[in-house]
């Protein structure tokens, strides 16, 4: 099951020695946005709020490797590693 946290932090910033309030809003977990008119699943979605204006950053979510794909890539990560401590005469 996939469980998602929101944070929000009331702060505030100051831009051209005037001080406004922020709201920054921070969400992790699996969920669906939309990004320029289309819909987009993110893992994890940060919002600024200001009287200046809001902006979006997030995440977007990778699908899971299959598990053959995921053993080729350990393997290679072992003899890269092994290769590397040989090298510098670890092993």
């Amino acid at each position: 099951m996939n469980r998602m946290e929101t944070r929000v932090i009331h702060t505030t910033e100051t831009v051209s020695g005037k001080t406004y309030p922020l709201t920054i809003t921070r969400q992790t977990g699996l969920q669906e946005i939309q990004a320029g008119g289309e819909p987009v699943q993110v893992v994890e979605l940060t919002i600024f709020e200001s009287p200046m204006g809001t902006s979006r950053c997030f995440t977007r979510a990778m699908p899971e490797p299959p598990p053959e794909v995921r053993a080729d890539n350990r393997k290679r990560i072992e003899e890269a590693a092994s290769k590397a401590m040989t090298g510098m005469g670890v092993w």
